[in-house]
């Protein structure tokens, strides 16, 4: 899964930097902050939902793979919603 977890991050860096590029923004800080903002949110749900339900995971291959699949998911979700209020910042400067 480390594999979806690199990919999913590359993706992030590359949506950050054309969203800053869109609205004349600079691209380095925000594909910095796109990405920090993924991995912290992986890295918490990594090591308290999964690290909880990693029982679940034992029972059968379909629930491990959708335990195994929440840090992405959650840390695509916080990447929206970091990418929202950047964006929104950016529309009042």
């Amino acid at each position: 899964m480390a594999f979806i977890a690199i990919l999913s991050a590359i993706a992030v860096v590359v949506w950050f930097y054309k969203s800053a590029v869109t609205v004349r923004q600079n691209g380095i800080k925000w594909a910095t902050v796109g990405v920090v903002g993924y991995w912290i949110a992986w890295w918490i749900v990594k090591l308290t939902v999964v690290s909880g339900l990693s029982g679940l995971a034992a029972k059968g291959a379909f629930i491990g793979f959708i335990v195994l699949l929440l840090p992405s998911l959650a840390g695509l979700a916080t990447a929206f919603l970091v990418r929202k209020r950047l964006l929104v910042d950016a529309a009042y400067k």
